[in-house]
Parts: structure tokens; sequence; C-alpha cells
């Protein structure tokens, strides 16, 4: 990041309320990585598209990526593989991964054997209450996750996935849980946008060469 260091590309974010041009694609981009209803960022997204400026993301790609049955279905139908997955509000069967859908929490919790659910079920759905998404884990996989920035990731062999997930969910930087099949083959699960302040330098670093900050 040269002389200009973490904190200052933080600072200069923050002053222009994270809101920044993506010169290769000759769009806007909301950088700030915490999209809740009613906050800042979310209006900001939404002020912006009103004025006709390409935006991104938008309100909806907001939504579309934070509800995980959404993500699901947006990325298998744009040609991604996903797990197997269901939507209640009680019984499940492991092994799966849990994610709440409700507007008052974001978890998630991996069941893996029998004889947790109930709990699982009661604590997540706010008993009984609000649904949750449910998706089968595949014998002998593994769930991990990697972190996407304007569609890179440091982790090369997740480049293509990267690029794919943003092109198609247009949240800027986020953390993308996957799970790894016995064949090396990636499901999508889930993902999680960051905030900016958590970028690593070396994340920071790929941002400032990409984008413009005034806006």
């Amino acid at each position: 990041m040269g002389s200009s260091g973490k904190p200052f590309i933080c600072n200069l974010a923050a002053k222009m309320d994270y809101l920044a041009y993506l010169e290769d694609e000759e769009i806007y981009v909301n950088l700030a990585g915490y999209y809740g209803y009613l906050e800042t960022a979310y209006y900001a997204s939404q002020d912006l598209r009103a004025e006709g400026k390409d935006i991104h993301p938008t309100c909806m790609e907001i939504l579309d990526g934070a509800v995980v049955p959404v993500f699901l279905e947006k990325a298998r139908l744009a040609g991604l593989k996903v797990p197997e997955h269901y939507v209640t509000n009680g019984y499940f069967e492991p092994p799966v991964i849990v994610d709440s859908i409700n507007p008052f929490m974001t978890r998630q919790s991996i069941v893996l054997k029998n004889g947790h659910q109930e709990r699982v079920a009661k604590s997540m759905t706010r008993n009984f209450t609000y649904a949750i998404c449910c998706q089968e884990v595949p014998p002998e996989s593994k769930i991990g996750n990697f972190r996407m920035v304007l569609g890179w990731t440091t982790q090369e062999k997740y480049l293509d996935l990267a690029q794919q997930v943003w092109q198609i969910f247009r949240i800027p930087v986020a953390n993308i849980r996957i799970i790894t099949l016995p064949d090396e083959s990636v499901l999508v699960s889930a993902m999680r946008s960051i905030p900016f302040q958590r970028l690593t330098a070396r994340e920071l670093r790929y941002v400032e060469s990409k984008v413009q900050w005034p806006i």
C-alpha cells in the first residue's frame, strides 16, 4: 500500500462514505460492507440509484446476498453449484448447515449428528416462530470459506469462483461459505458482507489499485 498504509485508506474511505468508482467496470461501488436496514450504507445505495448512478450493491442485491435461500436460488439459476436445501420452522435431519431467516438475527449452526435438532431449531427459529434454511452436507465433504474483494481473492484456487460470485451478486467485499466435495468440486453455500475496516492490508492494496474515491 506504499506509504499510505491501512489507517490512511480506511480514513479516506470513511470520508467518502465508502463510495468509490470502479474504473474497470465503469460502475460505482458501495464498499461499506455493512448494509443493515436503516443503516447509512443501505440508504447511500438507494440514493445513488435514485440519482441514476449505476451503484452496487443495490438494495435488492443487498437482500439477495443476505437471505440465504434467496442467495442459493439466485446462484443456482446463474449456473453455480449449490447444496440441496429446504426451508422449515422446526424439524430437520442432520447433517445440515442451519441458517436463520428472520429480521432479528443472522446466525448459522452446523449440525452433523442427531440429538440436537430440537434445541437448535428452537433457538434459531425463536421458539418455532421464524423459518430456517437447512443445507444438506454431503458425506465426506468439507465446509470452508474464502474472502472475495471485487471479484478477486487471495486464494488462487477460488479466483474463477470469486469472479463469478461478484458478477452474479455485486456485493463488493464478502466472505463466501463453500462446501468442498470429495472430488474437489465446490458448492456455494452463503455469503456475508465484510465491513471495510476488516479488510486485510493486502485486500486494501487491491481495492486501492482498482477504485477512485472521489465520486
